[in-house]
C-alpha cells in the first residue's frame, strides 16, 4: 500500500544491534546457511511490544501493543492515583523507547489536559483550586500551538516547522462531531468540541532532529457570564504526545519507524472497558469504589497468556465505534505512508515497514522482512516461521 524506498545505509542504522544467537541446526550444511546470513544485511526482525498495566486492576493486564525492531529498549509504565484532581492525571502511561546505537529514541508521553474560562471570576476561581476536578491553566490552543508552547519545551527542543495534518483533519472533526452529539443526546446542549492534529519538526541543541506528533481536543463549554452575557469554560486534552529524536539526516527513516509504531499499536479491549468503568464511578460520584476490584473476565485472562498471540491484536479496531484515539493511530500510520499491508494465514492485516519484498511473522507476535530471495528463518533459525503475502 505504501512505497518508500529505504536506503540500505538507513537500514544498517536501525536495525543494526547484538545478533541474536541461532539455534544450532543438525547439518553443517545448515549451520553454514545461518552464519552467511547477517542481520541489518539480509534480514531485519520487528517486535510486538506490550505495555502492562500493574496496579490498576485485580491483576497485571495489557494495556497495549506496537512494533518496533526486537533490538530496542523499551521501557513504559503505567500509573493510578485516583486522588488526582485532574481526570487525566489519574490513569498516565508512557513508553520510552531507544536503538541500541542511541540514534532513534521514542518518547510516548501521558495525556495531559489544560483549563481556561473567558470569564474573570471562573477562571480566578480556576486558578485558586476551588473547580473539584481541574487541571492545570493555560490558554486554549490547536495541536500546532501546542508542539510550539508545550511539547518542544517539555522535550527541551526547538521548533523548526509545525503545521495541521489536513490528511486528518477530517478525522478529527468526525470525532469531535461525535462527542458533542453524544453531549446533545444526553442533554448537554452547551456542550461542543473542536479536534486537531499536527506534525512538528524538532531541532536539539546536541545536534539531534525529531519528529513530534499532537492531537488537541477541545471541550467548549458556553454559559452564562458572571458579568453578563456569556462566557466559555474551555478544556484542552492532548491525547497524543509523541516525540521521535534522531540524528540528522535519518529523517525518511524516522517517519518509517513512526508509520510502522502507529498502525501497529492496538488496544486491549478489556483494559480500555475496565477504564471506561474507573472514570464513570468516579463522575458518578461513587469514589468508594475499589477500582482495583473491578472483574476481568475469563477470556481477558486467557488472552493475555505469554505464548499466543492475542485475538485483539489481529484487529485494526479494538474497542468499537467508539475508539476515536485507535482510529488516531491508524490515520497518522496511514499519513506517513511508510508501511505495507501483508496477510498471515488467517486473512488477518499486518502492516509493516515499507520496502521489503519478503515477511514472515511467528507465533510470539515477531515478524521479519527481508530482500534476500535466499533467506529463509525457518532454515536459518530452525524456527517455525509463517510467510506473509501482500
Amino acid at each position: 500500500m505504501y512505497k518508500l524506498f529505504i536506503a540500505a545505509s538507513l537500514v544498517a542504522v536501525l536495525f543494526s544491534c547484538n545478533a541474536q544467537s541461532s539455534q544450532k541446526n543438525k547439518s553443517n550444511t545448515t549451520a553454514k546457511k545461518s552464519t552467511d546470513m547477517v542481520e541489518g544485511k539480509d534480514y531485519v526482525i520487528l517486535k510486538r511490544f506490550r505495555i502492562e498495566d500493574k496496579y490498576g486492576f485485580n491483576q497485571p493486564l495489557e494495556v497495549s501493543s506496537f512494533v518496533l525492531p526486537a533490538s530496542w529498549q523499551v521501557n513504559s509504565s503505567v500509573k493510578w492515583d485516583a486522588t488526582k484532581k485532574c481526570f487525566p492525571e489519574m490513569i498516565q502511561a508512557s513508553v520510552n523507547a531507544t536503538s541500541p546505537d542511541g540514534a532513534y529514541e521514542l518518547m510516548l508521553l501521558p495525556v495531559t489536559q489544560f483549563d481556561w474560562s473567558t470569564d474573570a471570576v471562573q477562571l480566578d476561581a480556576m486558578k485558586r483550586g476551588f473547580y473539584p476536578h481541574a487541571c492545570y491553566i493555560a490558554q486554549p490552543t490547536d495541536a500546532v500551538g501546542y508542539i510550539k508552547n508545550g511539547l518542544a519545551p517539555y522535550v527541551n527542543a526547538q521548533v523548526k516547522s509545525a503545521n495541521v495534518i489536513q490528511e486528518l483533519q477530517q478525522q478529527m472533526d468526525a470525532g469531535a462531531q461525535q462527542m458533542t452529539m453524544q453531549a446533545r443526546q444526553a442533554g448537554n446542549n452547551a456542550y461542543s468540541h473542536r479536534g486537531s492534529a499536527a506534525e512538528g519538526v524538532l531541532q536539539f541543541e546536541d545536534g539531534k532532529e525529531g519528529l513530534a506528533f499532537c492531537t488537541i481536543m477541545q471541550t467548549i463549554v458556553t454559559m452564562p457570564g458572571t458579568q453578563g452575557g456569556m462566557a466559555s469554560n474551555i478544556q484542552c486534552y492532548a491525547g497524543m504526545r509523541i516525540v521521535l529524536k534522531y540524528k540528522a539526516g535519518n529523517n525518511e527513516m524516522a517517519r518509517k519507524i513512526m508509520s510502522t509504531f502507529f498502525s501497529s499499536t492496538r488496544l486491549n479491549p478489556q483494559w480500555f472497558g475496565g477504564v471506561q468503568a474507573f472514570y464513570a464511578a468516579v463522575t458518578s460520584n461513587a469514589q468508594n469504589q475499589l477500582w482495583k476490584q473491578i472483574q476481568i473476565t475469563q477470556q481477558a485472562q486467557q488472552e493475555i497468556g505469554n505464548n499466543i498471540i492475542r485475538n485483539w491484536e489481529a484487529k485494526n479496531n479494538t474497542t468499537g465505534n467508539n475508539n476515536i484515539a485507535g482510529d488516531n493511530n491508524q490515520q497518522f500510520g496511514q499519513y506517513l505512508r511508510g508501511v505495507e499491508n501483508y496477510k498471515d494465514d488467517n486473512g488477518n492485516t499486518i502492516e509493516l515497514t515499507s520496502g521489503y519484498t519478503n515477511a514472515w511473522s511467528k507465533g510470539d507476535g515477531s515478524y521479519l522482512l527481508s530482500n534476500n530471495p535466499a533467506f529463509d528463518p525457518n532454515v536459518t533459525f530452525n524456527e517455525n516461521w509463517a510467510r506473509l503475502t501482500k
